[in-house]
């Protein structure tokens, strides 16, 4: 029987493919070209004109819009308005140019729109954007603001104070006479100045708010607050009043000045004409130009619906054509189907089936093939089943190794979890240990403004109620007074700095006490945690002259692991006070963090101290290596670090031993998932 090749089943295929995609691509062809002889009438002739009105029609909104904004105050729809007046006349000599109007009514709409769309710049420019200012208008309320600020208040100010002062005068004044003619009409003349001096400022305001008599109003209070000042001017005055005297009417002088300028500069009535213009014409030209917009996108829309159902004619013949085109794919495509099913998918399934056999374990299978390509494969499979009967001896052999490696294996892990649970038990000791001493020591150092602010509450309560006394019994005179103010500020600045420090240690303590207590994830700032940490550890050095110095970049955000960091920089200052100074009455702990590339810090631990021998360097991160056993250390301090930054950190430690000792961690800021 004649070799069969899948290779040659397969090209049969291919060309019945071929040829399909050809007597597709033929029919998509000429519906194309149909479809495009009816699309070039939409797109180059009644489709530009639509985009052309609806522009136009846009740019008309938008130039109204302007100069609706330019009335309420934005001075740069002036500018924005040009803008839009200029693309207008560009969108219409587009229109004209491309001759794009094909019928008189389009024409004729169009020239009743230009017409009207000029008549209406004319107005906007000439009723509104020259009638109406609102540069004048701020200008205007700037000048009314600053008289308020520089000159109507400090006057009305320094005439009030010189009122009081009079009646202070008089009260205190036993001469009859002077009372009569000095004191009294010189508190009547200032009052009266005062009054006056604000309805000045009052007419001011409501000028602005387009009062029509604030203008009258304000000269006519002018005029008062001079008759009244030359009132004044004969009466008894000491250098005082003569200075002040000299200061009012040079302010006001400023108020006359600079309200006939507010006056001059700026007319309420030119918003309101403006405004009154803009409705006019809202229902006038403007309703004129919509209408005639309307007329013109109608008929431009009719033309385009008119074409669009010439285009859904060819459409549905298209339909028709490519609905003949599918029922024919279908029909080959099962023809296919059934022909690929036959000659390649059975024999693959038959294969699939047999190598699935010897994958569960069957070994015993009769391969019957063809004489073609996956004949061959079947040849290498029914070799492939000898080779798994003699892989199958080999696996059994290895079995029985295996099993004397796992029991090995389980002894040895047994012992290792045991020991990784006494090492997790002596680190979480040490932890409890530091956080118990942490708390000792933040107790300690609250006990003092906490003392303190008792101290001072105590004895303000007893001055309150002294002074409470004084009061009630009339005894209470000014000095009494202003001596209990002077002693309540200081007793509660003092009271407020105790505090203040008590809750930056409680604060410092809570922070740091979650930290060390919890292994949670969160983003800190580097600098922040490096305080708090240290002024939970400053209690141990009180009573020494150790110094600690920072010095860290104030934006490094991490996200990492604070409390075991924390519980790192814990131990390496612990291991700086009992191995560096080891007694010593001075030490300088020295903390430096640089920002490296790829996203890492640099931090250098440093100290003064005596330093580590050369013999000791290798074995500092040991487990259980101290000099100092017996005598507080544990041995675990230094290998806990190394476990922290190694291992949660993601980081890496080293440490040299140069004129004291320095500990260098580079650790990325964002800790590994």
């Amino acid at each position: 029987m004649a070799r069969k090749s899948i290779l040659t089943q397969l090209n049969k295929v291919f060309i019945s493919i071929t040829l399909l995609v050809i007597l597709i691509a033929s029919i998509f062809a000429f519906t194309s070209q149909k479809m495009l002889l009816t699309s070039n009438a939409i797109l180059h002739a009644d489709l530009p004109l639509e985009i052309a009105i609806t522009s136009m029609n846009s740019t008309l909104k938008g130039m109204q819009t302007n100069a609706a904004l330019y009335l309420l105050g934005y001075e740069d729809q002036k500018q924005q308005y040009q803008v839009n007046l200029s693309i207008l006349q560009s969108i219409k000599d587009n229109i004209s140019q491309q001759k794009l109007l094909t019928n008189d009514e389009q024409v004729t709409a169009f020239n009743h729109v230009n017409q009207l769309s000029n008549t209406l710049n004319n107005l906007y420019q000439t009723l509104i954007f020259n009638t109406y200012n609102p540069v004048d208008e701020r200008a205007a309320k700037n000048i009314a603001t600053n008289l308020l600020e520089t000159t109507a208040t400090p006057l009305e100010k320094i005439l009030d104070l010189r009122a009081k002062d009079e009646i202070k005068g008089s009260q205190e004044s036993s001469d009859e006479d002077e009372l009569r003619h000095d004191d009294i009409p010189a508190i009547e003349y200032y009052l009266r100045l005062v009054d006056d001096a604000g309805d000045m400022q009052n007419a001011l305001t409501r000028y602005l708010l387009n009062d029509k008599n604030a203008q009258q109003e304000f000269d006519e209070n002018a005029q008062e607050f001079v008759k009244w000042l030359k009132l004044l001017e004969p009466l008894e005055q000491d250098d005082d009043e003569i200075a002040d005297i000299a200061y009012i009417k040079q302010l006001f002088k400023q108020l006359l000045d600079d309200g006939h300028r507010l006056f001059k500069l700026y007319n309420p009535e030119s918003l309101s004409s403006a405004t009154h213009a803009f409705h006019k014409m809202k229902q006038t030209q403007i309703a004129d130009i919509e209408q005639q917009m309307t007329l013109l996108i109608n008929s431009t829309s009719n033309q385009v619906i008119n074409q669009l159902e010439d285009l859904k004619s060819t459409n549905v013949g298209s339909i028709i054509l490519l609905a003949l085109c599918a029922m024919i794919t279908i029909i080959l495509l099962i023809s296919l189907s059934f022909y690929t099913k036959r000659t390649i998918y059975l024999p693959i399934e038959k294969l699939a089936k047999s190598v699935d056999a010897l994958r569960l374990g069957e070994r015993n299978i009769q391969f019957i093939h063809n004489d073609d390509e996956l004949g061959d494969v079947f040849n290498n499979v029914e070799k492939f089943q000898q080779d798994l009967r003699q892989l199958d001896e080999l696996q059994h052999n290895e079995t029985q190794y295996k099993q004397q490696l796992e029991l090995e294996r389980d002894k040895l892990q047994q012992a290792l979890n045991t020991l990784q649970q006494a090492q997790k038990k002596l680190i979480n000791s040490e932890k409890m240990a530091a956080l118990g001493a942490l708390v000792a020591g933040i107790a300690h150092e609250i006990n003092t403004p906490i003392g303190i602010a008792v101290t001072i509450s105590s004895t303000f309560e007893s001055r309150v109620k002294e002074f409470v006394t004084q009061a009630k019994t009339g005894q209470l005179n000014l000095s009494d007074l202003e001596m209990f103010e002077q002693e309540s500020l200081e007793g509660l600045v003092i009271m407020q700095r105790a505090l203040n420090r008590a809750a930056e240690l409680i604060h410092s303590f809570k922070q740091v006490a979650i930290d060390q207590s919890s292994d949670k994830r969160r983003t800190f700032l580097l600098d922040d945690m490096l305080n708090e940490v240290f002024n939970t550890l400053k209690h141990q050095i009180k009573r020494s002259t150790y110094t600690i110095s920072i010095d860290c970049p104030s934006d490094i955000m991490m996200d990492s692991f604070p409390g075991p960091f924390g519980q790192v920089i814990t131990n390496l200052f612990n291991n700086a006070i009992i191995h560096g100074f080891d007694g010593a009455k001075n030490g300088d702990i020295n903390v430096k963090v640089n920002l490296e590339q790829n996203d890492r810090i640099k931090l250098q631990f440093s100290d003064n101290g005596v330093g580590i021998p050369a013999s000791h360097i290798d074995k500092i991160f040991d487990p259980f290596f101290t000099t100092k056993l017996g005598q507080g250390g544990s041995g675990l301090g230094m290998n806990i670090v190394y476990n922290i930054v190694n291992n949660i950190l993601g980081g890496d430690i080293s440490v040299a031993s140069h004129n004291g000792t320095t500990f260098t961690l580079i650790i990325p800021i964002s800790a590994p998932k």
